[in-house]
């Protein structure tokens, strides 16, 4: 035992010098520790979990397929040999190689699984370990800031009481980085990033030396000191490259190029963000790739270069969306993660409570047997309230599965109303942008006259119109499901709304000869959102334009009712069936429905602004017959009321 004791400590001795040591000999510390690793006896489960465990670390930027099969191996051993230590660290070693990879529910799910084990086994150095892979994956992977520094500072308390100076650096490089990114607490974020370099530098970590100067040019950035951003940005290159950290080098390019674009210097900034834009793709960098294509989008066309600002601003948007997809789809899966492990929980629990039934009547049996039949009676009694205890459990059970298959039930609605959003979105956003692009095509390349475009202009505008209502719509809807509804009512003049929003479609109107009336009197004000007031009245004159015929009429009045105003929409259009009127506000029924021109959209708008008709303490009718036009009526309160929702 106290040969294997020994062992231990040699082997985490020469882990913790490679750590220390100077990086360059990156690879000759790796095989040190292989070499190590093939002399460890293989009964030696818990040296052998450690030592695969650092190699997985040491190969995870280099060689990542590498660090997976390290760590997958300390694992499997791990859980053969029930060293539950062994397993958390192994769990956190697959949760950062996960991360690396954008794997971000499978990256969740293994560090949980590690925290879990970490706090029954009360172990606060992996508690810390697992805390700050948490606040790494909710801020390079779901840029949930606020979620990241509380898990970031979970782990800084832990280690500070630790006095472990190495992770304490790290931790001030990953929290001064989200300062830095967000424009908060800079003056805290500089001194806080400042102890990182110092402590890195005792330390000798060239690592933690490049990310913590890396936070010290990000947030001169933001504090518009260029020159300063500059300095910072080399000396985290200049360690970066003692250790070939060649994704940190191809983030400094990115912020560096904005520097040189803020001093004027408008070669090196493309220079540098030329080079930024290579590493990225060749690294998948896709954070950085996106930063580089909004920096040169916007640069180009701030000296004219507008062909150019054009494609970049293209490649942006296209990452950008893949992006936000990717991020929406991973959060889906942590959700069905979690949801899947509450099944597992309510399984065990109900495992558990059978196997202490049947102890307990085991035991009662036997003292049945013994006691003869004054006992009887009384083990009588105590199966009897086994018996209604085990009804209770059950029915606990009963009611936790309901309330399980309920949220299976609205996340298989929600993924539904996703995918047809998608589809929608594909079909119908598509087509019209294709058209606007081709025409443009056609302009940058002089193969059309003025004369001809001005043909298509109208066609054009009706194009853009649709896609900029529905961009707007589907903004709302995905700002409404992520991060909730908010509302900021206040005394809004009715008038100024509706001559902007009627002024927007008047080109539409006008494009399919229909008349657009309005009726609203100056002085009239509502108590509401501005932002949502326009957006439900911007949906409203839209959807009736969009499906009145040429010739027709719209119609926009203002009717005050008491306590209430009420702004009706009305068309001389095709109208709609009964089956149509019923599920017009229903967001569970997505479609996406032609107008009288072929127009296009998502059939989102009229259950978003029914939606926000309500939050704001009013509501939305409609009333319509197939070929006799449609009614729409927003009624709101003139005055703050109680019913407003918040």
């Amino acid at each position: 035992m106290r040969k294997q004791a020994a062992r231990l400590r040699s082997i985490f001795s020469l882990m913790a010098w490679l750590g220390c040591a100077l990086s360059g000999a990156a690879q000759h510390q790796a095989d040190s520790l292989e070499r190590v690793l093939s002399t460890t006896p293989a009964n030696d489960t818990t040296a052998r979990v450690a030592l695969l465990c650092e190699l997985s670390s040491r190969y995870l930027t280099s060689q990542p397929p590498l660090a997976l099969r390290y760590a997958d191996e300390a694992l499997t051993l791990a859980r053969a040999a029930n060293n539950q230590s062994g397993e958390a660290l192994a769990l956190n070693r697959l949760s950062e190689y996960h991360w690396r990879q954008s794997n971000y529910a499978r990256s969740v799910e293994m560090a949980t699984g590690a925290l879990k084990l970490a706090l029954e086994l009360k172990d606060s150095t992996a508690m810390a370990r697992s805390y700050r892979l948490l606040g790494i994956i909710n801020t390079y992977g779901f840029r949930q800031f606020e979620r990241a520094l509380e898990y970031q500072k979970n782990a800084l308390a832990i280690y500070e009481r630790q006095r472990d100076y190495l992770n304490m650096a790290s931790l001030y490089g990953n929290i001064t980085w989200i300062y830095g990114t967000t424009g908060k607490n800079l003056t805290a974020a500089k001194a806080m990033a400042w102890r990182g370099v110092r402590l890195a530098d005792s330390l000798r970590s060239i690592q933690l030396l490049s990310y913590n100067y890396n936070s010290l040019g990000l947030i001169a950035l933001r504090e518009g000191q260029w020159d300063s951003t500059l300095y910072y940005l080399q000396q985290s290159n200049r360690y970066g490259r003692q250790i070939n950290d060649r994704a940190v080098m191809a983030y400094n390019k990115s912020i560096a190029a904005e520097a040189m674009w803020q001093k004027k210097d408008v070669r090196q900034a493309f220079a540098l963000w030329r080079e930024a834009e290579q590493e990225s793709l060749a690294l998948n960098l896709r954070e950085v790739l996106k930063e580089v294509y909004a920096g040169r989008a916007q640069a180009h066309a701030e000296i004219g270069q507008f062909q150019e600002a054009y494609d970049y601003q293209q490649k942006f948007s296209a990452l950008k969306d893949s992006l936000v997809n990717w991020e929406i789809a991973q959060e889906a899966l942590v959700m069905q993660l979690a949801m899947d492990e509450q099944k597992r929980e309510v399984q065990l629990i109900a495992l558990a409570q059978e196997a202490d039934r049947e102890r307990r009547e085991k035991h009662l049996l036997r003292w049945a047997l013994l006691g003869g039949t004054a006992a009887f009676f009384v083990i009588l009694g105590l199966i009897v309230r086994n018996n209604r205890q085990r009804r209770r459990n059950n029915e606990a059970l009963v009611q936790k599965n309901k309330e399980i298959a309920e949220q299976n039930q609205q996340l298989t609605q929600a993924n539904g109303i996703k995918a047809r959003l998608f589809s929608i979105i594909g079909h119908d956003l598509r087509g019209p942008i294709q058209s606007l692009k081709g025409m443009l095509g056609l302009v940058v390349r002089q193969e059309v006259t003025n004369q001809e475009f001005q043909q298509f202009a109208p066609q054009l505008h009706q194009h853009v119109v649709s896609v900029n209502e529905t961009l707007e719509n589907l903004l709302h809807w995905s700002r409404s499901q992520m991060e909730g509804w908010t509302q900021n009512p206040s005394a809004v003049a009715v008038l100024p709304i509706v001559q902007r929003v009627a002024a927007l479609f008047r080109e539409t109107a006008h494009q399919k000869n229909i008349s657009l009336a309005l009726s609203v009197p100056p002085s009239l004000t509502v108590w509401a959102d501005a932002d949502q007031l326009e957006m439900i009245l911007r949906n409203l004159l839209h959807n009736a334009i969009k499906f009145t015929s040429a010739g027709g009429a719209v119609s926009l009045e203002a009717m005050e009712q008491g306590p209430s105003l009420s702004l009706a929409v009305t068309d001389t259009g095709i109208g709609m069936s009964h089956d149509q009127l019923s599920k017009l506000f229903d967001q569970t029924g997505i479609t996406s429905t032609r107008g009288t021109r072929n127009e296009r959209g998502t059939g989102l708008g009229l259950a978003l602004c029914y939606e926000m008709a309500k939050r704001n303490g009013g509501t939305i009718t409609a009333t319509s017959e197939p070929g006799h036009g449609s009614r729409f009526v927003l009624t709101l309160p003139r005055h703050a009321t109680s019913s407003v929702s918040r």
